[in-house]
């Protein structure tokens, strides 16, 4: 945190797909709660659009630098690089993911968040995202989107 009380928050969160147009606007006006506090905005850049995406649209609009750290490839080990250099690079992070899978989603599809072991929200390894910026001394939270 810099003496104005910014932060480096790290933004990530569930696929486009999993979020229908209202669920959508929620989102993004979590997102941009979360910009009030923030000096530069971290992000994954997912290739399927969604919370990544989002959080650096509205951190342009509001002239918030950002970062995007993309994965080499598409497979977990490189996403799960790719989502250590968020957790290291944020002093803040949040998964902003969603209650239940909208109805039609057509995409896979499991039980619960394994990464939390809940069936309060869709899988998202946004998740995984905070739990690892948490074991790092960060501030971490989850926003489910209802």
């Amino acid at each position: 945190m810099t003496q104005d009380g910014k932060f480096i928050v790290g933004i990530v969160g569930s696929e486009a797909a999993k979020f229908d147009s209202r669920a959508e606007e929620l989102a993004r006006i979590e997102i941009r709660k979360l910009l009030v506090d923030a000096r530069e905005v971290v992000s994954g850049g997912c290739h399927l659009g969604g919370i990544d995406i989002w959080a650096v649209e509205e951190a342009k609009k509001l002239n918030i630098p950002y970062t995007e750290f993309l994965p080499l490839k598409q497979e977990w080990k490189y996403y799960a690089a790719r989502n250590m250099k968020i957790a290291r690079r944020s002093e803040k992070v949040a998964c902003i993911t969603i209650a239940k899978y909208p109805t039609l989603y057509t995409g896979h599809k499991f039980l619960m968040c394994y990464h939390c072991n809940t069936n309060t929200h869709v899988k998202s390894g946004g998740c995984w995202t905070v739990k690892k910026a948490i074991e790092l001394g960060k501030v971490g939270g989850i926003i489910v989107i209802q």
